[in-house]
């Protein structure tokens, strides 16, 4: 069933203040409280009708409530908006109808500005070649398993991430770690303003775990690490932090590890270049875990 539109302003002083945004196409921020089938004004042939249509209901400060038409939340049409509740949007003051007391807004509008806001500091850090020394803050937006990029939504603007500039674990764990509406911190890499494109990288702005255990193994310092694989032929593994894996060995004195062992461990050696390091288990810390033989009450 299709409702109206209740009333987004209760005062003059709010709606004072909402035309006062407008006017100043200022960029607003609020919160969408739920996503519904509303009438809604849409513009169309450069005038606004009334259309049944998905809204996401957004409260701003001072409790007033707006409406954004699924035509104005993104370029991209999404099956539904319900997805977005609960999240933070920015987005600009569209139309003000004093008929009804309601206001549309734009998050579409917004995303645009922010976008050639975003374009023009990136110009002016290559011109000043500090692009590489800036970090940006993007939303994870998307990620794509047929391609395996990830779509980062930066200032409005949308961005892409390679497998590989998501972490230095080499994206080997993209469908797990790679979450919708995660914020994080990215550098630009490439930027195409004719085709729109901007790629960039978190892995860029994380240090290269390589180099920290290089300095631990310089120092002759022990590290904890969890076993990850044991093959009777490539060996036993360890993940130590920052999802480095590492090919381990033990003493004959240990007894042989299992797969989730908390272990500690000496580094061996480190091949930067290749990416490959060795290490040797000490001891396990909180002492060896055993394997349930689920077959063993036949031989008590």
């Amino acid at each position: 069933m299709v409702e109206v539109l209740p009333q987004s302003w209760t005062t003059k002083e709010q709606l004072d203040n909402l035309a006062r945004l407008k006017r100043e196409n200022k960029i607003v921020s609020g919160v969408i409280t739920s996503v519904t089938t509303l009438t809604s004004k849409v513009l169309e042939d450069g005038k606004y009708v009334n259309k049944d249509m998905e809204v996401a209901v957004f409260l701003l400060e001072g409790g007033i409530t707006a409406y954004c038409p699924a035509t104005e939340f993104d370029n991209y049409q999404y099956k539904s908006l319900a997805g977005f509740t609960g999240t933070f949007q920015d987005f600009i003051i569209d139309y003000l109808n004093l008929d009804d007391g309601t206001v549309t807004v734009s998050v579409k509008k917004a995303a645009e500005i922010k976008k050639q806001q975003f374009y023009a500091e990136i110009e002016k850090l290559q011109s000043n070649d500090t692009l590489q020394d800036h970090l940006f803050e993007g939303t994870v937006w998307g990620f794509n398993p047929s391609n395996r990029r990830i779509h980062v939504r930066v200032n409005g603007a949308d961005c892409f991430m390679l497998p590989n500039d998501w972490s230095w674990d080499r994206g080997r764990r993209l469908e797990q770690d790679v979450q919708r509406g995660e914020v994080i911190q990215v550098k630009v890499l490439r930027f195409d303003k004719e085709r729109n494109l901007v790629q960039v990288s978190r892995r860029h702005t994380i240090e290269d775990p390589y180099k920290k255990l290089q300095r631990l193994m310089d120092s002759g310092a022990t590290i904890a690490g969890q076993v990850s694989g044991v093959h009777p032929v490539h060996g036993i593994f360890v993940k130590l932090e920052e999802g480095v894996e590492a090919k381990a060995i033990k003493p004959s004195h240990l007894e042989e590890p299992i797969v989730g062992d908390i272990v500690t461990c000496v580094i061996r050696s480190i091949d930067q270049k290749a990416r490959r390091i060795r290490v040797v288990i000490t001891r396990y810390p909180r002492g060896k875990k055993h394997r349930k033989d689920v077959g063993a009450f036949l031989f008590e």
